[in-house]
């Protein structure tokens, strides 16, 4: 294993265990076997070490998300795509990574409290997120011709954060799975999540 991967993953491990403030340049220094010039040397500092754990940690995510968004647009061709397909390219993968990564909530808000530039980390993640997120918006607008552009780019911030409110975990269902008596069916739940929001994004305009 390279230097630079020792570092990054010995740096991943202590601020999942011990959290942000203990997680210290030097314990990540020990935990990779390395001196604090290997990390100057491959990184600069904390902020831009933590900064290359976020995008490993989030890029196979959007990089799959920008796949599958792609792959529903060559389909459609010069037609419109359909909106649910659109945003099954955008939920399904988030489902499958909250499966496969159950305690990532903990370890995004770990990576967040470890910068000590918080204007640093914002950039960081508008790095991550744009291209993926402008490409997303005008597959949008083919899909929903007659939603006036402004209108139909707050639905998808509304989109997103109901998308970040899954990203949290299975846990955030439990009680109301507990007290409504939900069948707990992930594809039934995910086709049931998508038809939902694509009425709300195909919603007449508020009245002016």
């Amino acid at each position: 294993m390279d230097t630079k991967t020792k570092i990054l993953d010995a740096a991943e491990r202590l601020i999942v265990e011990l959290g942000a403030d203990k997680a210290s340049m030097r314990k990540i220094t020990e935990e990779a076997g390395v001196n604090v010039a290997a990390i100057n040397y491959h990184f600069g500092s904390k902020d831009n070490l933590i900064s290359a754990i976020v995008t490993r940690f989030l890029t196979p995510l959007e990089e799959e998300q920008t796949q599958r968004l792609k792959e529903v647009m060559e389909k459609a061709g010069t037609n419109a795509p359909v909106l649910e397909d659109l945003l099954r390219t955008q939920l399904a993968p988030l489902h499958e990574f909250t499966v496969t990564h159950p305690d990532w909530m903990n370890v995004f808000h770990q990576f967040a409290a470890a910068y000590e530039n918080e204007d640093f980390f914002k950039q960081n993640l508008k790095n991550i997120l744009e291209k993926k997120l402008i490409y997303l918006a005008d597959c949008m607008a083919r899909a929903l011709p007659n939603v006036p552009e402004m209108t139909l780019l707050r639905r998808i911030a509304f989109f997103r954060i109901s998308a970040f409110g899954i990203m949290q975990g299975e846990c955030m269902m439990e009680e109301s799975i507990a007290v409504l008596g939900i069948d707990r069916d992930p594809k039934a739940m995910l086709e049931e999540l998508i038809h939902y929001i694509a009425a709300g994004l195909r919603a007449d305009p508020v009245p002016a």
